[in-house]
């Protein structure tokens, strides 16, 4: 019996640890094509490169806790709970959340945008913050594609 438990609970871990690993991958494989997109796109020089990846994946990985925070704290409290059961003061509790989150995003872009002033031309941030939303336009309209298949 313990032999067998032992078993159910090893087979259970490696299906647990190939699916974190497959989602990991993923997210991977998402980010090496958008800086491909993005290189691509502003023409990056090597010096340039060289400065502007450090503070685009720092910048890039606040944005990313900040949207993990969102989807945790307050949009997952919503489609569980669902809107029309949600108190007012609840509501209110979630929204000030929300507020307090697009408002850090905002903070971030804006200090993004001062860091990179000094390592690229204004007109290559221009293309960056085109860049970005011409990515995730393209991403998801395959996505939208690969789900009516």
């Amino acid at each position: 019996m313990n032999t067998f438990r032992n078993l159910a609970l090893t087979v259970l871990l490696l299906f647990c640890v190939a699916g974190m690993a497959q989602e990991k991958s993923k997210r991977e494989q998402f980010k090496a094509l958008k800086v491909a997109y993005i290189t691509e796109k502003l023409s990056l020089s090597s010096e340039e490169a060289e400065k502007f990846w450090p503070v685009y994946n720092s910048y890039y990985d606040k944005i990313s806790a900040l949207r993990r925070r969102e989807y945790k704290g307050v949009r997952k409290k919503i489609r569980q709970n669902g809107i029309d059961n949600i108190s007012e003061q609840e509501a209110e509790k979630l929204l000030s959340e929300l507020e307090a989150i697009e408002y850090e995003n905002y903070q971030e872009d804006i200090k993004l945008t001062k860091k990179l002033k000094g390592i690229i031309p204004t007109t290559k941030i221009l293309l960056l913050k085109k860049a970005e939303k011409d990515f995730n336009r393209a991403l998801l309209h395959k996505l939208k594609r690969d789900k009516s298949k």
